[in-house]
């Protein structure tokens, strides 16, 4: 089984590789309960180094998160069971059914420690608020972020009051 942690709830399950479809899953494996499909033009696994790399248009998809990138590497525990890291390069969008969008040129997902950083103009949407800067580090158990500006690009915040709804008669 793969286990993978969410991203706001949701980077979890995104990472299956061949080899994990041996095992079958259990009613409470999330497996069963989130699949995950991810399309490319080229996958290359070498378990000598405990790498699967898909190029080309990568897809990941699952049942409320799509993940799009020029390529896509995961690096696995020894056995190869486990994703311990996963780095998506080049045009990174990352779509949410909830309607939450990010864009960056890098995203990086360090599994164990539940931390997602997102580099190289990263802009992230939700609800209509936008938030950008040059890193952002999404700290998951801790329901966290941290948006770093540098020398040349500073944090940019645009933050829409809510609007109450008026009761209809």
């Amino acid at each position: 089984m793969v286990r993978i942690a969410g991203w706001a709830g949701a980077l979890l399950l995104l990472f299956w590789v061949p080899g994990q479809a041996a095992q079958a899953p259990t009613p409470k494996d999330p497996a069963v309960e989130r699949p995950t499909t991810v399309t490319a033009d080229r996958l290359e696994v070498n378990r000598k180094e405990r790498k699967a790399i898909y190029t080309g248009n990568a897809v990941a998809r699952t049942t409320d998160l799509t993940v799009t990138a020029d390529r896509m590497e995961f690096l696995f525990d020894a056995k190869m069971e486990e994703v311990e890291l996963m780095v998506a390069i080049g045009n990174v969008h990352i779509h949410r059914q909830d309607g939450t969008k990010a864009v960056s040129e890098r995203a990086t997902y360090f599994v164990p420690q539940e931390r997602v950083v997102l580099e190289g103009h990263p802009r992230a949407w939700r609800e209509g608020n936008m938030v950008s800067g040059t890193r952002m580090t999404l700290y998951l158990q801790e329901d966290r972020q941290v948006v770093e500006g540098d020398g040349s690009e500073r944090v940019t915040a645009v933050i829409y009051p809510k609007r109450e709804s008026k009761p209809t008669r």
